[in-house]
C-alpha cells in the first residue's frame, strides 16, 4: 500500500452517519465495492444522489468533522462503498469507533486530525503521508498533522484487509 497519497478532497461536516453514507435499502446488498460505490454518500448531500453521484467527482479523500461514520450502525457497506468510489483515506476530527474498526478491517486509512477542515476546501489537492501524519494542501500551500496510521493498520491494509492479513500470518507460521 502506498504511504504517500495524493488526490482531491471533499470536505463534509460533522455527524456524517453510516446510514447516510449507504442508505438502508442498500444494506442487504453483497459487500461488493464496485456495486456499493454507486450509492455511497447519497444520503449526505443531494448532489450525491443517483447512481455514481459521489464517485463521478473523483474524490480521493474525505475531510470531515466529528463523529464520522456514527449513527449506531456497524455495517461494512459504507467503508466498502467509499473504497469502491476511490477514497484513499478519511481524515476527520473524530470517528465512530465501530466504523473506525471497520475501516481498519477493510484496509481504509482513517486519520484523526482536529485542524484539517481549517486548511482544506472541497476540490483542493492533498498529499497525505500515512507514516508521519503530515497533510499538505497542494492547492493553497498549508499544512497540518494528523495522528499517523499505526504500523499494524498499514500491515492490514497492505494485506488487503483483516482476513487476508490473518491468513498471511497463519501461512507464515506467526499465529
Amino acid at each position: 500500500m502506498e504511504k504517500l497519497l495524493r488526490g482531491k478532497a471533499w470536505v463534509g461536516g460533522k455527524d456524517i452517519y453510516a446510514f447516510d453514507m449507504i442508505r438502508q435499502e442498500h444494506w442487504a446488498k453483497p459487500l461488493d465495492p464496485q456495486e456499493l460505490c454507486k450509492w455511497v454518500m447519497a444520503g449526505v448531500s443531494p448532489e450525491f444522489e443517483g447512481e455514481n453521484g459521489f464517485k463521478k467527482f473523483g474524490y480521493s479523500f474525505i475531510v470531515a468533522g466529528s463523529n464520522f461514520g456514527g449513527g449506531g450502525k456497524t455495517i461494512e457497506h459504507p467503508i466498502r462503498g467509499l473504497m469502491g468510489a476511490g477514497i484513499k483515506a478519511v481524515i476527520a476530527e473524530s470517528f465512530s469507533r465501530l466504523q473506525f474498526r471497520n475501516a481498519i478491517n477493510n484496509g481504509l486509512p482513517f486519520l484523526t486530525c482536529k485542524s484539517c477542515r481549517d486548511i482544506v476546501t472541497t476540490g483542493d489537492e492533498l498529499e497525505v503521508d500515512l507514516e508521519t501524519g503530515r497533510i499538505r494542501n497542494l492547492t493553497n500551500g498549508k499544512e497540518t498533522t494528523a495522528a499517523p496510521v499505526a504500523d499494524f493498520v498499514n500491515e492490514i491494509a497492505e494485506a488487503g484487509g483483516l482476513i487476508p492479513y490473518v491468513k498471511k500470518q497463519i501461512a507464515e507460521g506467526k499465529i
